[in-house]
């Protein structure tokens, strides 16, 4: 699915998703993804399910106000467990599938909302 172009400078967006690959920035990633305005790091999973402590950690290294996690092609939501440290700290947190992950990770960069996005590939 390519996703409509936006204006944001020297932000990463997403501008094209599907069940193998992403492109953020005109560049083409084939691994898992956890996606911030300014920071961008590949991660090694390949499913919700192994999802870890280390992970959601990483996902609030840059402080977001809403954290997105993109569970592949279908959505599929991760033990309630793992979202504690997200919970605890009063942050929003949204779990759907990538390309409506991909699409609300850019709306809210556009709207200059501090979110983190994970995407699973």
């Amino acid at each position: 699915m390519d996703l409509h172009q936006n204006t944001v400078e020297q932000a990463n967006l997403i501008t094209t998703i599907d069940e193998k690959l992403i492109v953020v920035n005109d560049k083409t990633y084939a691994q898992s993804l956890i996606i911030t305005k300014n920071s961008l790091l590949e991660i090694d999973i390949n499913s919700i399910a192994d999802l870890s402590d280390e992970h959601i950690k990483q996902l609030l290294v840059s402080n977001p106000e809403i954290v997105i996690l993109g569970s592949g092609v279908n959505h599929e939501f991760p033990a309630v467990e793992l979202l504690n440290p997200i919970a605890l700290k009063n942050i929003g947190f949204e779990v759907m599938n990538n390309q409506s992950a991909a699409r609300t990770y850019n709306i809210l960069i556009a709207e200059e909302r501090k979110a983190a996005c994970l995407l699973l590939i």
